[in-house]
């Protein structure tokens, strides 16, 4: 088991990968050459050192993500070197904290812890106030007690304070919720994305029959006006008693039909 993206992330930015092996910076020989400001070139790249300092111890000699173990002047590695062994030893890493750890972190609190670790080893961490307040769940206090760990050769390292307070940082930072799966939903009703162009008024149906009802309607009232003036042209007698009741007949028709399909249409959900 390794640490989070957030804790690679971190380790990442506070032990900047180095493909030769450098000396620590707090050590005799580290100290000489930053006080000589050649310290920012041997990390670009190693050189032959002058020799009034090629006595000077560089102990602990650095490599890679921060590799200490082994590691001797004129050392070199890839950055596949570097990332397998990485991957290698934080699971020595996380084994070590956790077997510390009475309460079991999160997975931040385990990142930032064995981060810590990472830089002060599994020793330190053990001994450490960190762990013993992470114990008995005082977590404010763990967080804080990263930042006791700031000195390098006696001295107060800005970089170490600046790691150290990410660390805290990221001990603090509450674990994300897991996303809920989507619930599973009924499948819609089929739904054409392709859709014809809106029919004219003179094709609807309604239309239709409403034309078809006002038609007859003016057919009936038509013949209503015949049947008055039957009472001067009796010749059209025999056709007012039979016109009127098939028209109206048909009107009562054609009002059903358009009921009929005004229903069907609100069914269907267009209307």
């Amino acid at each position: 088991m390794t640490i989070n993206r957030a804790g690679i992330a971190l380790l990442h930015e506070s032990e900047s990968f180095v493909g030769h092996a450098y000396p620590d910076p707090y050590s005799a020989l580290g100290k000489a050459l930053r006080a000589a400001g050649m310290w920012r070139k041997y990390l670009r790249a190693p050189f032959a050192l002058p020799q009034s300092m090629t006595a000077l111890s560089g102990n602990p000699w650095t490599i890679g993500y921060g590799f200490t173990k082994g590691v001797k002047e004129g050392d070199r590695m890839t950055v596949a070197e570097a990332d397998a062994r990485l991957d290698a030893e934080l699971r020595e890493y996380v084994s070590g904290v956790k077997s510390a750890c009475s309460i079991t972190p999160n997975e931040n609190e385990l990142a930032a812890m064995v981060v810590l670790a990472w830089n002060i080893g599994i020793g330190g961490f053990k001994r450490s106030t960190v762990v013993k307040c992470h114990n008995r769940n005082d977590k404010l206090a763990a967080a804080r007690a990263f930042r006791l760990w700031n000195k390098a050769g006696g001295e107060v390292s800005p970089g170490l304070e600046t790691r150290r307070a990410a660390e805290s940082a990221l001990y603090l930072k509450p674990v994300a919720a897991p996303v809920e799966a989507a619930k599973e939903m009924e499948p819609p009703d089929v739904i054409p994305q392709s859709v014809d162009a809106e029919r004219p008024m003179v094709a609807s149906t309604i239309n239709r029959a409403g034309v078809i009802a006002g038609g007859t309607a003016t057919v009936a009232t038509v013949a209503e006006t015949v049947n008055t003036v039957g009472y001067i042209k009796r010749g059209v007698d025999d056709i007012q008693d039979w016109i009127v009741p098939i028209l109206l007949i048909v009107a009562v028709a054609a009002v059903g039909y358009i009921v009929w399909e005004r229903v069907n249409q609100r069914r269907q959900g267009w209307a």
